[in-house]
């Protein structure tokens, strides 16, 4: 089996003001996953017991911020809705992706005085994903 690598991937935001790739200056992109539970043990029960309910997930993503940013922070501004699509070995036929309705969190910036501006961002997913 072959390893993967982050080297190939493929991370677009689209959002009424266009496409804006991610994955040119990318550092790391987190996709979490969640389902909420819902407490269903009673009566003589001796251990709680769940069932699923909801799913949710959050993706984080981190790259670095380019001399052209100003167009990236107005992709990145807090409550955009957008579609967020994440192909982490490519986009060649039969590698997997993920297709996200997702809002932006909002843009953070990390400005240290001796090294590169890094930018990231929390998407919220925002319905069913595939």
């Amino acid at each position: 089996m072959a390893d993967i690598t982050g080297q190939n991937a493929v991370i677009s935001w689209i959002y009424s003001g266009g496409t804006v790739p991610l994955n040119t200056d990318f550092r790391s992109i987190s996709e979490n996953p969640s389902v909420d539970l819902a407490e269903c043990s009673a009566g003589a029960d001796t251990y709680k017991s769940y069932i699923a309910t909801l799913k949710d997930a959050t993706i984080d993503w981190s790259g670095l911020l380019q001399a052209s940013g100003t167009a990236m922070l107005t992709a990145l501004a807090p409550g955009t809705s957008g579609t967020l699509i994440v192909y982490p070995e490519g986009t060649a036929a039969g590698k997997p992706s993920k297709t996200y309705p997702a809002i932006c969190m909002g843009a953070r910036t990390n400005i240290p005085y001796n090294d590169v501006v890094e930018i990231s961002c929390t998407f919220q997913a925002n319905g069913a994903w595939s």
